[in-house]
């Protein structure tokens, strides 16, 4: 079996009798943000509860919503991703955040800071929506 295919089978295995991944987003320039928004949308195993603009907004939507992954912008207004991720780390250990970033040698001091993942924003959106899933606790299956 391709290991596309079993991924794809994997992906639709966690929707049925499932939750979705719950993926906060917190993004400085909209058209990524956007983007990100609808890929994670698009995936049937995810769903973006909501994007944030600058720091303060993302804390406090990772207050009111606990999504199970944040995907941080390396800077953000308000507050840079390196610090975000320290405080949900922090104040919020049950969601995991995975760094999104530009620049390569963010993501060992990310990880040092309690980020799980690491994406450099050049690659393709594939290796995020890939690091998303790895960074999303196992799933928690439903009785019918």
């Amino acid at each position: 079996m391709p290991e596309w295919d079993l991924a794809e089978r994997l992906a639709g295995a966690r929707v049925f009798g499932m939750t979705k991944i719950r993926v906060l987003v917190a993004e400085n320039h909209p058209s990524v943000r956007e983007n990100l928004r609808y890929l994670i949308n698009a995936e049937p195993d995810m769903q973006c509860v909501a994007v944030a603009k600058n720091g303060r907004q993302c804390i406090e939507l990772c207050r009111q919503l606990l999504p199970e992954i944040l995907v941080v912008d390396e800077i953000l207004p308000g507050a840079d991703g390196l610090a975000i991720a320290a405080i949900v780390g922090n104040r919020l250990p049950q969601i995991r955040v995975v760094m999104y970033t530009f620049n390569p040698k963010v993501c060992e001091v990310a990880r040092g800071m309690g980020a799980v993942g690491c994406v450099v924003k050049d690659t393709p959106y594939r290796v995020l929506l890939g690091a998303l899933r790895q960074a999303a606790p196992a799933p928690s299956f439903t009785r019918h």
